[in-house]
């Protein structure tokens, strides 16, 4: 079986700890030294050189990995300060993750036996070696990160730089607790250098540090949420394109911030930002003491419910914020000196956390968070266990690459002549659905030379036998995500049952990279990636159509709606297809539906779409036929429309949609003699006009067909065949004076049900 975790530089933790540990030996990482190549992309310029490395024993006489809060109850802090890099985005995650053990120390992990020991019985689990003092220790830590689908063990050694005796880098407040330092050292390592982690989005740090699926939701920056406008503003800077726009206006805002307090109880992780406007500058600190283009850190949400003898008491939603820097907070209402904090009672406030110090951590209330930030990412953690109580999610992860060489580079959808060569997967839902895709490409930080590509998808509804590659621009669009040159984009897609295609691409034609997608849905679905374009032809077609094409055109055919006379309750449609040599035949059965409950019938739209390959236009047709579908005996054939394609094969009708709707007939046998001159056939009613939008066209086909007046309906038909079963029953089967099969003939008749409308388009190739 394959590890868990991949080791960065095959590095094992086990054996240097070990090894260094028997000889009383200090670690030195070869592989991150100590000096400008582990801080600086360039280290060839000039740089900083009263830089130190120090050992965590050289800093502090008592360092640990971790230092508990005063209470005594394991609570970590959360006091994480920015160090000289600008990092915002990784040290808020850092803060965030402080919050949530169970997450923390997956990235640290048996964090206790890593630590400096200072127990009674030192190195007892390992049973190699003891020390009772800090400067044993063999001074070598591991960290654990979730990179591009895989977790990645990170081995460092504890030399940390410093200017002037003080750490530089990301710290925590207090000077004995080192796994903010070491942690931040270690995901400089992942990415080459300290300089790389410069500059960044706090939902990658966030995956990095957790492994969860990133929803990125744009604020609409107003608490009246009927004043909630319908686009986003102008001044949304290029980072909130990724978000999820108008999710506040779709759950209504009481969901929103529910889902907000659910979120945090289970455990996700959430940040947030401050987009700046017209004129205004990153970083700028605003009058109210919030930083524009700054990654904040929520920490807690709590809500505060008014005395119970208060009249018309409202309850208020406060959320707690970490600035990364470790200073500069919130001077409004609920900041740390407001008049709000006195009525709530001191043991609320110790529960709370509250403390009033220049720290970086600072409450808001709801509406004050909601006019003042732009852009909220949370992380959950989906739920795809099968041994839980809880919403289980069915996950599924792919691999792949968009490259020229294999015509996968296609390009956005703008690119018409080259977008369908990107890679395309069939989604199949059986039942209404929540989607959730993340596309991931690999993170370019490490490579000096490299940018991030801008990257997306597009979901398309297509038909619901669709086997191959699709190739023109027809289909609806499901969902999207706009694109964007950020490591992940992500988006929550709500799909009816049926079928879709998925097309993960970059922007540009031609950009080539390796792309990680992960897909999570609320019901089982089925996923697979579309290899071939088109039906293979076998080896022995050759030898049966000698000299002739063989599938040459590709058939599309939407049902829309029926049209009923009367209510037939649940229904559905069978479709087959068929060259009318009988060399090609396929049936295929429509979804079930229901028809609308009322005694005239009405109409009920369907709107399922298949596709079908012919090798000759016109020499095909199709046969839908409505049954009655019933539970306890067999299904009930009600009527059906008969189809030929030779007519939209045209060259002026070729790549057009044609909307048909016709009566459903039944075939009922006739004898000769009742056939009289005054039987009048299937006839075509209706002219075809030109459509002005979309090049469609429509036309109106209503088959029409009268009997003699003698044979006085259908009913006259039935009664004569059984006076004719009658008197062959009395002559004699075989007996020259009864009626022989031969001398009846089948009739098309109305079904007296309804009609059906459906539309139909005919390409000349495959690549459909």
């Amino acid at each position: 079986m394959s590890p868990k975790y991949r080791k960065l530089f095959e590095q094992n933790y086990k054996k240097i700890f070990l090894e260094y540990a028997r000889t009383g030996r200090n670690f030195q990482d070869e592989h991150f030294p100590t000096n400008d190549v582990s801080l600086y992309k360039t280290p060839n310029k000039k740089h900083d050189h009263h830089i130190e490395w120090k050992r965590c024993k050289d800093l502090t006489n008592n360092p640990h990995l971790f230092v508990f809060d005063n209470e005594g109850k394991g609570k970590i802090n959360t006091d994480v300060v920015q160090g000289a890099v600008g990092n915002c985005w990784l040290v808020s995650a850092i803060g965030v993750l402080a919050a949530h053990p169970k997450l923390l120390h997956k990235v640290i992990p048996k964090a206790s036996d890593q630590d400096w020991n200072h127990s009674d019985e030192p190195g007892k689990k390992t049973g190699v070696y003891h020390f009772r003092d800090t400067g044993r220790h063999p001074g070598v830590f591991r960290f654990r990160f979730y990179r591009f689908g895989e977790w990645v063990e990170v081995v460092v050694d504890d030399y940390l730089p410093t200017r002037d005796g003080k750490l530089i880098y990301a710290h925590s407040r207090n000077p004995d607790e080192m796994w903010v330092s070491l942690l931040e050292k270690a995901y400089a390592k992942l990415c080459r250098c300290y300089e790389a982690l410069e500059a960044g989005t706090a939902s990658d740090a966030l995956v990095d540090l957790t492994g969860t699926i990133p929803d990125t939701i744009e604020l609409p920056n107003t608490t009246h949420f009927d004043d909630i406008p319908n686009t986003p503003s102008s001044h949304c800077s290029s980072m909130t394109v990724t978000a999820n726009k108008n999710v506040v206006e779709q759950m209504g805002l009481k969901n929103f911030i529910m889902m907000m307090i659910i979120a945090n109880k289970k455990g996700a992780l959430m940040s947030c930002n401050i987009n700046p406007l017209e004129g205004e500058a990153q970083q700028e600190r605003l009058p109210n003491g919030l930083v524009i283009g700054h990654a904040y850190g929520i920490t807690d949400i709590q809500q505060i419910q008014e005395p119970f003898w208060k009249k018309n008491r409202k309850n208020t939603i406060l959320i707690r914020l970490h600035n990364p820097w470790g200073e500069i907070e919130w001077n409004g209402a609920w900041s740390d000196k407001s008049e709000e904090w006195q009525k709530i009672s001191k043991s609320k406030r110790k529960k709370m956390g509250f403390k009033i110090a220049d720290d970086g951590d600072f409450w808001m209330s709801f509406d004050d968070w909601m006019l003042n930030f732009s852009i909220l990412i949370i992380c959950r953690h989906l739920n795809t266990s099968i041994f839980s109580f809880e919403k289980r999610w069915h996950g599924i992860t792919f691999r792949g690459e968009w490259s020229v060489e294999k015509s996968l580079a296609g390009g956005c959808v703008n690119n018409k002549k080259t977008f369908y060569q990107n890679p395309q997967y069939r989604i199949v839902t059986h039942k209404p659905t929540t989607l959730i895709i993340g596309l991931m490409q690999e993170d370019k930080r490490a490579n000096i030379t490299r940018e991030n590509l801008t990257i997306g998808f597009v979901v398309l509804k297509v038909e619901e036998n669709r086997k191959y590659r699709v190739h023109k621009s027809t289909f609806d669009v499901a969902g999207r995500v706009t694109y964007i040159n950020t490591r992940e984009v992500t988006a929550r897609i709500a799909l009816k049952s049926g079928n879709y295609i998925l097309i993960p691409s970059t922007f540009n034609y031609g950009d080539e990279g390796h792309y990680f997608m992960r897909m999570f849905s609320g019901n089982r679905i089925s996923i697979k990636r579309l290899e071939k374009d088109k039906p293979k032809k076998k080896w022995w077609y050759p030898l049966i159509y000698w000299g002739k094409s063989y599938f040459v055109g590709t058939i599309r055919i939407k049902l829309i709606s029926v049209n009923l006379k009367r209510y037939i309750g649940k229904a559905y449609i069978k479709i087959t297809f068929a060259d009318l040599n009988g060399r090609i035949k396929q049936r295929i059965v429509s979804p079930k539906f229901i028809t609308n409950d009322d005694d005239d019938g009405g109409v009920t739209d369907i709107l399922v779409e298949y596709t079908f390959f012919t090798r000759d236009p016109s020499t095909a047709g199709l046969l839908f036929q409505l049954y009655q579908k019933n539970t306890f005996s067999k299904d009930k054939l009600l009527g059906e429309m008969r189809l030929l394609t030779d007519s939209y094969s045209k060259e002026e009708k070729v790549s057009k949609m044609w909307e048909i709707t016709k009566t459903f007939t039944k075939t009922v046998k006739i004898p000769k003699s009742y056939l009289t001159s005054n039987t009048t056939t299937t006839e075509t009613e209706g002219e075809v006009s030109l459509d002005e939008c979309d090049d469609v066209d429509k036309k109106s086909e209503k088959t029409v067909t009268r009997i003699s007046a003698k044979m006085n309906g259908d009913r006259s038909v039935k009664k004569s065949s059984r006076n004719d079963n009658k008197r062959r029953k009395r002559n004699g089967n075989g007996h020259k004076k009864g009626l022989k099969s031969k001398d009846f003939v089948p009739q098309l008749i109305d079904a007296n049900i309804g009609e059906l409308k459906v539309r139909i388009i005919y390409y000349p190739d495959l690549n459909s």
